[in-house]
């Protein structure tokens, strides 16, 4: 296949078009005929109020929440990395650009919850990186390049190190554990490879790079947390190649997203 470096692609966005991006995520909230799950009702938003995530099971509001971080950090991203009016290749941080996504009068409220929910997504696919220390402190990560290779391995073994000094931050033992356990599972995966799917239909080649690789970080980390294979898969080849370098991106995006609160003088609450 293609291969292609991100760190020459850096994720800012070209052309970005608020109706189609819209319509995209609409199209990943809101899929009843893959989950049935409740639509929302008309308002300012098109994305589901946070009291109508309380008539879903648990595993279903995990989910929910867990894209929506998703959601929030690209949000997060485009309006803390705009290109200013007036300039061709200027970026920066744009408040009104923020406000209009997160602040509650522009978003019936939601838009606390939403940047909530960007923490939620952080902190599981962190606890999915601490549960495959054993695997991950093993990868090779080879490119070719000696000096990088042991740059990169050097580098994830210090942040694994702080993970580990870190508190629990998901307990995923507590999700799938009821009789519909196998068939939840089946249905977020389903709609997991729905939402890249329609990532391929993404016109912008540079945002559908970005977003392939972190909806399939976000499913790496998933795989790691609910994967059926029991303890065995820390001694088994589990993850492959590009599965791990999308959670690394995936993390690596929602770190940056969170950094780039301080920038509209957000901080963590």
């Amino acid at each position: 296949g293609e291969r292609v470096s991100v760190e020459k692609l850096p994720f800012i966005i070209l052309r970005y078009d608020q109706g189609k991006v819209t319509q995209t995520f609409c199209l990943i909230f809101l899929l009843p005929s893959l989950l049935c799950w409740p639509k929302t009702s008309p308002s300012k938003n098109p994305f589901m109020p946070e009291q109508q995530l309380s008539g879903l099971c648990r595993e279903k509001r995990v989910f929910y929440r867990y894209i929506s971080g998703l959601h929030a950090s690209i949000n997060v991203h485009l309006s803390a990395v705009y290109l200013k009016p007036g300039f061709a290749s200027v970026w920066g941080p744009n408040e009104e650009e923020f406000a209009r996504r997160f602040h509650p009068a522009h978003t019936d409220g939601q838009g606390p919850i939403w940047l909530k929910n960007l923490y939620f997504t952080f902190l599981l696919v962190l606890r999915a990186i601490t549960k495959a220390d054993s695997l991950l402190l093993k990868e090779q990560f080879y490119t070719g390049d000696s000096v990088e290779d042991a740059l990169v391995q050097t580098k994830v073994a210090e942040l694994l190190n702080l993970t580990q000094s870190c508190p629990s931050t998901f307990d995923e033992s507590t999700l799938f554990t009821g009789p519909d356990a196998p068939r939840l599972k089946e249905e977020i995966k389903a709609h997991f490879k729905n939402i890249s799917l329609i990532m391929d239909c993404v016109g912008c080649d540079r945002c559908r790079l970005w977003g392939k690789i972190q909806v399939q970080g976000l499913g790496t980390a998933l795989k790691i947390l609910f994967s059926d294979q029991g303890p065995k898969w820390r001694t088994t080849p589990f993850l492959k190649r590009t599965e791990i370098v999308a959670l690394f991106n995936a993390f690596g995006r929602l770190t940056s997203s969170i950094k780039a609160l301080e920038l509209f003088g957000k901080r963590p609450s």
